[in-house]
């Protein structure tokens, strides 16, 4: 069974020919959607966002900056939202989705506060990602 850094170097070698990454901007934009959801992004949620995204995809802060702007930039609305679904499950196996699902959690943690948006958030991107509740439950604690 892996553990979470061995999926961390599997996310780390993810590398589409264009160069554009949408495997990783779309881990980033979905875990982007939780800062503003509950009206307001606190410097504790952008912190631990940077965090993630530097420690799974070994970045440098300019590069972390950059896809986080990228994520900022994309679309937040079902269709996209969708989209970036569909490439998630064609790119990254069961394990991976769950950490991207704890992550979610961890930013939904990030500012001391839990909203009821943000909630809500991480179990539509979960039923997008065709990930059972319970599983959705777990990956909360983990």
């Amino acid at each position: 069974m892996k553990d979470s850094s061995d999926i961390r170097i599997r996310l780390n070698r993810i590398r589409e020919t264009d160069g554009a990454f949408p495997a990783r901007s779309a881990v980033a934009s979905f875990l982007f959607m939780v800062m503003p959801v509950d009206g307001q992004t606190h410097p504790k949620e952008i912190d631990r966002l940077s965090r993630i995204l530097s420690d799974d995809f070994d970045l440098d802060s300019i590069e972390t900056e950059e896809l986080i702007q990228h994520a900022k930039r994309q679309g937040h609305d079902s269709e996209t939202m969708a989209a970036m679904a569909e490439i998630l499950l064609a790119e990254l196996n069961k394990k991976e989705l769950l950490l991207l699902i704890s992550h979610m959690w961890e930013m939904v943690f990030a500012d001391g506060r839990m909203h009821e948006t943000e909630i809500l958030l991480v179990e539509r991107v979960a039923s997008l990602l065709s990930i059972p509740s319970d599983e959705v439950a777990k990956a909360m604690h983990s």
